[in-house]
């Protein structure tokens, strides 16, 4: 029957969620452990604070769910409180040519198509 299909679908689709959670920790932590005494400089920091405002400027304009959390009525602060703590905003900031930025940057415009 389709209830019984549906069932199926909804299970394997839990089946997947778990795995993929419980994947996720053990594969982030040595990442983290390899990278967190990495030094960086005072431009990649600006470049991290620049990203992250752009990160809200998405949740703030294109996000539905913040969208509605913007509305009168709506609940704002909770909103605000999953925003980056810091943040910074340029516009049209421009980037070096053949720098990491400009190689995010070009990722970022021209995604794949992985499956």
């Amino acid at each position: 029957s389709s209830e019984a299909a549906k069932e199926e679908g909804l299970d394997a689709a839990e089946e997947f969620v778990v795995a993929v959670a419980n994947a996720w920790l053990p594969s982030w932590l040595p990442i983290c452990r390899r990278r967190r005494a990495m030094e960086y400089s005072e431009q990649q920091r600006d470049w991290q604070l620049v990203r992250r405002g752009r990160y809200l400027e998405f949740n703030l304009l294109y996000d539905r769910g913040v969208r509605f959390g913007l509305v009168p009525g709506g609940r704002t602060e909770a909103v605000m409180v999953s925003a980056p703590p810091l943040i910074k905003w340029r516009y049209n900031m421009p980037v070096e040519e053949g720098s990491e930025e400009e190689r995010l940057i070009q990722v970022l415009q021209n995604p794949r198509e992985w499956v």
